[in-house]
């Protein structure tokens, strides 16, 4: 069973660890770096998943600044747990709390050729894309979501 709760610090560590474990197929090794910094300092609602008291995934959301679209961001999870719902999971735990705001007309997400389809699978359509945009061979997959 799959059981998720809000990041804590003494989740970094072990989140890191399995970010790495997704460079380079979902991830540039210079967004290493980019998460370490996204963990100390974010403010938006971040979500670990548990799997048997271990660490499987992790996945965020927020309001952006104009009060009316939500946003997911850095979600990830385990390979080694691949296929067991994790990521849907995580995503439709954000998407509750993002829709519990009556403000939110939209909902955005930026990913990459690795994991659109997913995001399509739980509802995102499709905008737009761009080559090379997270790292070179990682294209970046603009997609929204009416909640």
């Amino acid at each position: 069973m799959i059981h998720i709760h809000p990041y804590q610090s003494a989740d970094e560590t072990p989140l890191l660890t399995i970010f790495r474990k997704n460079v380079p197929a979902a991830f540039g090794e210079s967004e290493v770096a980019d998460y370490a910094d996204f963990l100390r300092v974010n403010p938006d609602p971040y979500f670990v998943a548990e799997h048997n008291g271990q660490l499987v995934g992790a996945c965020g959301c927020g309001v952006k600044e104009d009060g009316i679209t939500g946003r997911i961001a850095w979600i990830f999870t385990d390979p080694d747990f691949a296929g067991m719902g994790v990521g849907s999971a995580l995503v439709r735990h954000c998407l509750a709390q993002l829709r519990e705001n009556p403000a939110v007309i939209l909902i955005e997400c930026r990913t990459s050729q690795v994991a659109y389809r997913f995001f399509e699978q739980l509802g995102f359509v499709l905008q737009r894309t761009e080559p090379d945009f997270w790292v070179p061979g990682l294209d970046l997959y603009f997609m929204t979501l009416k909640p």
